[in-house]
């Protein structure tokens, strides 16, 4: 089995996406999910439960988690690591702080979807706008993405069927 070294989440809160502008590389001053590295000794899901908290303040009876892919990702053809994805739907009753709000990895806000997949929008990292539609959809998908520097100069989405043996399923 394959340890993932990094986890996304798309974050969605009566429909708005709750995105991070992060003030560190990669991607500084763009918006992105909320993730981070998975610890050798979590699961993907651990990982991106602690991700959540640390990120977000959420506690896991605030959302729900759904597995919907991995990232294979690549800066100019050399494998990175991949990165888990995952759909959070945080539940109507949750009462989230006014946006913006500062934390120690940048600036949350919720957005409108439509914002944040606008083509023209260049404020968003690519990546997260290139499989937001799967995402949202719930799809379970492997993406493939190559980087120069921030700017993304290969993308492709490929559905999976089953998970791969040993995967974590939820």
């Amino acid at each position: 089995m394959t340890k993932r070294r990094y986890n996304l989440a798309v974050i969605r809160y009566r429909g708005t996406l709750l995105l991070l502008n992060r003030i560190k590389p990669p991607f500084a001053g763009l918006w992105n999910g909320i993730g981070g590295k998975t610890e050798p000794d979590e699961t993907p899901v651990s990982g991106m439960q602690r991700e959540l908290f640390e990120e977000t303040g959420l506690q896991t009876n605030q959302y729900t988690l759904q597995n919907v892919g991995w990232i294979d990702w690549h800066i100019d053809g050399a494998p990175i690591a991949p990165i888990d994805i995952f759909l959070v739907d945080i539940l109507p009753t949750v009462q989230l702080p006014l946006y913006p709000v500062g934390m120690r990895e940048g600036v949350l806000q919720l957005f409108e979807p439509e914002w944040v997949q606008d083509t023209d929008n260049q404020g968003i990292v690519a990546d997260l706008r290139a499989i937001l539609p799967t995402v949202l959809s719930g799809q379970l998908n492997q993406y493939h993405t190559d980087f120069h520097e921030d700017q993304m100069i290969f993308f492709e989405a490929s559905p999976i069927t089953k998970p791969r043996e040993g995967e974590e399923t939820l």
